[in-house]
């Protein structure tokens, strides 16, 4: 087994030169991003952040092309401009009307891309400056020219000068794929840190059906310290895992190989904090609010149709 450090493998112009104006005088130059040899590249408007600002927006792109054109994913790259805390990138599934009525290059203030509908699915998702991820052999996504994306992107501005908020996305194509790449989320949301305290928080959620899993995903903020994680259920049960000691460059962790996970399997996942202020913290959306997620991307080991859903949203501890 092997850990990519500072990269996030959650989750993801040549042939067609897809490229959106960039907003507010910024130049789309000053984000460096090489465009596929095989593929497009897209990126947003994007907007300044003022000096010590705690923003979050979202952003309607188009994919270039039309709809009677495929375009099957093996591999997606994301740059961000410095500041960013996230992004997500989200797509509504085949026949969903969710973003049938959203303007391209429109922007909105957001806590996530649900603003535009309970169904979107999420294609990419990052939370350091470069992302990159190959899916496994027979994995990948499947999109369609024309089809809208969503870009949610946060930004804390920390500096002293405004910053712009922009971001490019790669989608490398392959010819064929068998099993829909997709992202799963563990969610702990019943944080309660209080002032000067060092508290840790464990629980833990499984699967619903056998899954095959490649890479699992730690995210807190600024005061995440320690975050561990054991398998729970099956064979492996209580075997720990992965322990990853900082928030921001050792949050992912590869498998060296995909692994299947049976149906009633899962992860034990533990996140530790440390609050020396004297607010008091609990679990939101806002940079300055903390999180204890474990997300990670899988697939289906046999149909796609038979496999739901497998995010796990806790709001108490378990029993």
């Amino acid at each position: 087994m092997k850990r990519d450090i500072g990269v996030l493998a959650l989750l993801l112009a040549t042939t067609f030169g897809c490229s959106s104006e960039a907003g507010d005088g910024s130049s789309g130059s000053e984000l460096i991003l090489a465009t596929p040899s095989h593929g497009v590249q897209i990126h947003t408007r994007g907007l300044t952040i003022p000096a010590g600002s705690d923003e979050e927006w979202c952003e309607v792109v188009e994919l270039p092309g039309s709809p009677d054109q495929e375009l099957l994913i093996g591999a997606i790259e994301i740059a961000m401009t410095p500041f960013s805390h996230h992004l997500i990138v989200s797509v509504a599934p085949e026949g969903s009307a969710s973003l049938a009525d959203a303007r391209v290059g429109e922007r909105r203030a957001c806590q996530g891309a649900h603003v535009y509908g309970p169904d979107l699915l999420t294609l990419a998702a990052a939370a350091s400056p470069r992302f990159s991820s190959q899916f496994p052999p027979g994995v990948g996504q499947k999109l369609r020219g024309g089809q809208k994306l969503v870009f949610d992107y946060h930004y804390l501005n920390t500096s002293d000068s405004s910053v712009v908020a922009q971001h490019k996305l790669n989608l490398h194509f392959i010819d064929a794929i068998d099993r829909q790449a997709r992202v799963f989320g563990f969610y702990n949301q019943y944080l309660d840190i209080a002032p000067r305290s060092s508290p840790a928080f464990a629980d833990e959620c499984r699967f619903k059906n056998d899954v095959s899993i490649w890479s699992v995903l730690r995210h807190t903020h600024r005061r995440g310290t320690d975050f561990d994680v054991w398998w729970a259920g099956g064979e492996r049960d209580g075997q720990h895992l992965w322990k990853s000691t900082n928030w921001e460059q050792d949050i992912t962790f590869t498998f060296d190989e995909p692994v299947r996970v049976k149906a009633g399997e899962g992860f034990r996942w533990r996140c530790a904090f440390d609050n020396p202020s004297d607010e008091h913290v609990i679990f939101g959306p806002e940079a300055t609010d903390e999180m204890c997620i474990l997300f990670g991307q899988f697939a289906a080991v046999a149909e796609d149709s038979a496999v739901g859903p497998q995010s796990c949203y806790r709001f108490s501890p378990s029993e």
